[in-house]
């Protein structure tokens, strides 16, 4: 089993790049997902005495050549913390440590406060605070040139591509308050996005796109503050040919995304993303499957996550039956600290339940496992989850 760990520049630049890939090729991990930028953060991290690291609006961290863009101009944080890029290519390529790219694609607030009109736009109107989306034609611009960029300086084996589709509306948003009753059609429904870029999509393919985000709205607020009857509205959606035109297109846009990645930097370097998308409830499987087999064949790797049993199983099959199966990596997350999310209880659960999920994982066919976060992490837990890997049956 190959493994990779998820690394942050910010973390190399302080802790030394030398020593940091050192320590890590030193526990047999084979290569770095490096963030190339990042959304907004404020990360812990317990190594080289206890260091809080903040950004805002998010940024980019590897020295990105402004000229190369077009409308969208590379917003770099700091000289220092980009320069560790350079570093890092230089020593992964001297102690023989493979170099990826881990990219975020649409959790970009920066760009969505210079540009608002890339901002991803909510089916009541608003704009998102943090989210751009992959139908505008300078996003996608943006973010292709950025891996080209990458590509040309550094000589990436693997680009990971972050969040393609937000797989729930508020994903991004920045400390939230909804205190109301959402329920599961309603936030199926609010993850249309209804933006310039996306209307000019759905009125291209014929659809009144102003009658049917009014229906969508009206129901959106009919569950939220009126009466529940979930049932008997999604019965009455699944017959409304707009809709689901207008969320497949949504969905192909960013299908779309990884395809253009691909095509510019594919004759260099793997590109991989995450098969996933909200609307599988509101589509059917039929025509999920479908787009799910669109993001499977637009990349040549795809990423799945330890913790997601049964999508998993379900994006395996799917890539099995595809005419070249691409090859399967998968997530890991640590996090002990239960006030973050229930995959606490999965890494206090001890030894015996990571290996079990491990071994679920490499059963689809996974060959590939990436730890989250070399940064964010102390040595020991580095040290079980290798551990754990080593005693994995690849069959």
């Amino acid at each position: 089993m190959r493994t990779t760990t998820y690394c942050y520049p910010w973390d190399l630049a302080r802790l030394g790049v030398a020593r940091a890939l050192g320590e890590i090729a030193g526990h047999g991990i084979q290569a770095i997902d490096l963030a190339a930028n990042y959304h907004p953060i404020d990360a812990l991290s317990p190594r080289g005495g206890v260091n809080l690291f903040s950004d805002a609006r998010g940024a980019v961290y590897f020295p990105a050549r402004a000229g190369r863009y077009g409308r969208i101009k590379p917003l770099i944080h700091s000289p220092e913390i980009a320069g560790a890029w350079s570093l890092a290519a230089e020593e992964a390529a001297r102690i023989g440590l493979g170099l990826n790219s881990w990219t975020i694609t649409l959790f970009q607030p920066w760009i969505r406060d210079a540009h608002p009109d890339c901002a991803r736009v909510l089916p009541w109107g608003d704009s998102s605070g943090s989210g751009v989306c992959a139908a505008n034609p300078d996003v996608r611009t943006y973010i292709v040139e950025l891996c080209a960029d990458l590509a040309d300086q550094f000589g990436i084996d693997l680009f990971r591509l972050e969040g393609v589709l937000p797989h729930t509306f508020d994903l991004d948003w920045l400390r939230p308050r909804a205190l109301v009753r959402i329920s599961a059609l309603a936030r199926t429904l609010s993850n249309l996005c209804f933006c310039g870029s996306c209307k000019a999509r759905g009125k291209a393919a014929g659809i009144d796109v102003s009658a049917l985000q009014a229906r969508v709205v009206r129901t959106i607020e009919a569950e939220i503050v009126g009466e529940p009857n979930s049932d008997e509205r999604a019965a009455a959606l699944a017959l409304d040919a707009d809709l689901m035109a207008f969320a497949e297109s949504h969905a192909r846009a960013s299908i779309e995304l990884v395809g253009e990645v691909a095509a510019r930097v594919g004759h260099a370097a793997r590109v991989s993303a995450n098969a996933i998308t909200p609307y599988r409830s509101l589509l059917g499987d039929a025509r999920d499957d479908a787009l799910l087999t669109g993001f499977i064949t637009a990349g040549t790797q795809v990423d799945l996550n330890v913790l997601n049993p049964a999508g998993n199983r379900l994006v395996a099959a799917l890539n099995a039956a595809v005419e070249s199966p691409r090859p399967l990596s998968a997530l890991y997350v640590t996090i002990r600290n239960p006030t973050v999310t229930s995959a606490a209880q999965v890494a206090e659960s001890g030894v015996d339940k990571m290996l079990q999920n491990l071994q679920a994982t490499a059963d689809v066919g996974v060959r590939e496992l990436s730890l989250y976060n070399y940064g964010l992490l102390p040595d020991a837990d580095v040290r079980v989850f290798m551990e754990a890997v080593g005693q994995l049956r690849l069959d």
